[in-house]
């Protein structure tokens, strides 16, 4: 299995970047305590890495885990995740279709930094 090589000075960086867009994306702060979800912000983060790692270092579903520590399973979860869904989950409390939260919110994250990059 090929090994990921994050040698890239930036990554953290990077990562954070992009969970603060998350952050601003859910509201800001305060409405992070509105919704009640601060468990899961560990979650975005993984989330944020996960897309990150899979769009950016070509990386798979099972080399993503393996570097992350988490299950295959929750990286595909990830990865297949619908951002539209998740929004939507978060803002009316339901939604016909399943999807990782988190992931859809990282993938609406990952999609802004990256448009803000191709400006630079």
């Amino acid at each position: 299995m090929k090994r990921i090589d994050l040698v890239q000075q930036n990554i953290d960086e990077v990562i954070k970047q992009i969970f603060s867009i998350a952050i601003d994306i859910l509201g800001g702060p305060r409405k992070l305590v509105e919704y009640k979800r601060l468990t899961w912000l560990a979650s975005l983060m993984e989330a944020i890495f996960v897309i990150y790692l899979h769009s950016e270092e070509n990386q798979s579903a099972d080399e993503i885990a393996e570097f992350l520590g988490i299950s295959t399973q929750t990286t595909k979860a990830i990865l297949q995740s619908k951002p539209e869904y998740a929004k939507n989950k978060l803002e009316s409390g339901d939604s016909v279709e399943k999807t990782h939260i988190a992931g859809g919110i990282a993938k609406l994250a990952y999609k802004t930094w990256k448009e803000s990059q191709s400006g630079k």
